[in-house]
């Protein structure tokens, strides 16, 4: 279930060391806990963990470790640490949820549908700590056709204006981008970068589309109250 290779090493993964404005003030002071073992852990403060989690991670390119995991420096790997940092074992339920899919971002999207909400579209703003997926970033079948679904992978880190602020793990490592949805066609408004071209260079047929907002998939969140005892973590 792996994504496009990418570069060697490794990298355990850091404590927050960024506050995400005051939605995250409150998330940036301790490690990461048990969802199972610390039910005092707020869904809006298991959110916010992530989101800074992510944060603290932008510029790495090595794969990564946590919770004694090691993980692929790819997009799914990088989200998949993420939360195992925070005590969602997110790896094991997209083993559980798709066991026989290979895309690592496809498996990601059957475990957020068995195991909480996916949504987007239709007006809907994701919180800080949620998946995002988009289609056609790279040309996975390799025919040369913009026809490839749930290709990426990446977490919100905040929303503001109008504009999702996201964490993902590009070519260059781990990195933010932005995304609006109601301007998915322009790369800037006022001087102001409102999409990220994330479609992979090597993959661009002419015409295709390459921002963000054009290649939009739908977001997703995990439900930790519907997260089996049998894969708790830690």
């Amino acid at each position: 279930m792996a994504d496009p290779p990418s570069r060697l090493g490794s990298v355990a993964l850091a404590r927050p060391a960024v506050a995400l404005a005051l939605l995250l003030l409150a998330a940036c002071g301790a490690p990461g806990r048990s969802l199972r073992g610390g039910q005092d852990l707020s869904r809006f403060e298991l959110q916010a963990r992530l989101a800074a989690r992510g944060a603290s991670l932008v510029g790495i390119e090595t794969p990564f470790s946590a919770a004694g995991e090691r993980f692929a420096a790819d997009c799914t790997g990088f989200v998949q640490a993420v939360y195992a940092a925070e005590g969602v074992p997110l790896r094991r339920l997209m083993q559980i949820a798709a066991p026989a899919e290979r895309s690592g971002v496809a498996a990601a999207l059957r475990a957020v549908e068995r195991y909480g909400l996916v949504f987007g579209g239709g007006g809907e703003w994701p919180a800080p700590g949620d998946l995002v997926f988009w289609h056609d970033t790279w040309d996975r079948n390799g025919n040369g056709d913009a026809d490839d679904r749930f290709t990426h992978l990446g977490l919100v880190e905040y929303v503001v204006d109008g504009t999702v602020v996201f964490l993902h793990r590009g070519s260059r490592g781990v990195a933010r981008g932005a995304m609006r949805l109601d301007l998915p066609d322009a790369r800037a408004a006022d001087g102001v970068l409102v999409n990220t071209p994330i479609r992979a260079r090597s993959a661009r047929p002419t015409g295709a589309p390459v921002l963000a907002g054009e290649l939009f998939a739908a977001y997703g969140r995990i439900d930790p109250r519907k997260l089996p005892p049998r894969v708790a973590a830690r």
